[in-house]
């Protein structure tokens, strides 16, 4: 055995150089090992800080997006409250039909993205994302309505001839024949408007709720630094 443990002895090369070589070696490998780590953990913080900005900038669409939803909202129920008050200054009993004017240029329609939908859903809220999740829809099926009141409105008053105008109202006349015959028309766009009227009114109060919960999830999980104003998040 101890001859063994002699040969091996004798086979240890003694010079500096090799010890050296090896110090050298283990040095170098674990200098690369660190800057290796060092890279991984740099590429790893870069990727996280790439997609903070990507959800960052998701959330700002999206926000921008429901900002925009809930002042649409807000323009469409000050018409249809502006006409039904002018015409209570004026004096005027008739119909919704005859004094609820057209809305000019009606606002567009606007869509969440799949990628800003999966944005939201990753916070992990469900309350809030499910507020957000159709009112998008509800938003352009609104606009639809305007839209089909516009258009419905303008049908029925080319079938009345005006006789005068005083001001602001077209006064005409109709046979009795002729009224009969477009009497439904009337009643279904009174419909209409009445139905446009509640749904506008509720859609401000539910999409200022709806913002104001989407402004500050995305300030508490994204970092987002945008404030809005009480008359706009409410």
């Amino acid at each position: 055995m101890f001859d063994a443990l002699e040969w091996i002895w004798s086979t240890i090369p003694r010079g500096t150089e090799f010890w050296s070589a090896i110090t050298g070696a283990l040095v170098g490998g674990m200098i690369a090992f660190v800057v290796q780590m060092i890279a991984l953990r740099a590429a790893k913080s870069q990727r996280s800080e790439d997609y903070k900005l990507v959800q960052q900038g998701l959330g700002n669409s999206l926000l921008f997006k429901m900002i925009r939803i809930h002042v649409n909202f807000q323009a469409i129920n000050r018409h249809i409250e502006a006409c039904f008050e002018g015409a209570g200054r004026r004096g005027l009993v008739g119909e919704p039909w005859q004094f609820v004017l057209p809305l000019a240029n009606p606002p567009n329609p606007i869509h969440f993205s799949s990628e800003e939908m999966g944005m939201l859903l990753a916070q992990k809220v469900d309350e809030v994302f499910n507020s957000v999740l159709s009112i998008d829809v509800l938003h352009n099926g609104l606009i639809d309505a305007v839209k089909t009141l516009n258009d419905r409105r303008m049908a029925l008053t080319e079938r009345i001839a005006a006789g005068k105008v005083e001001g602001e109202v077209a006064v005409g006349g109709l046979a009795h024949a002729e009224l009969l015959a477009i009497r439904p028309r009337m009643i279904e766009l009174n419909t209409l408007i009445e139905q446009l009227r509640a749904d506008a009114s509720k859609a401000v109060e539910e999409s200022g709720d709806v913002l104001g919960r989407l402004h500050q999830l995305l300030r508490e999980k994204l970092g987002l630094p945008y404030r809005l104003v009480a008359n706009i998040a409410r």
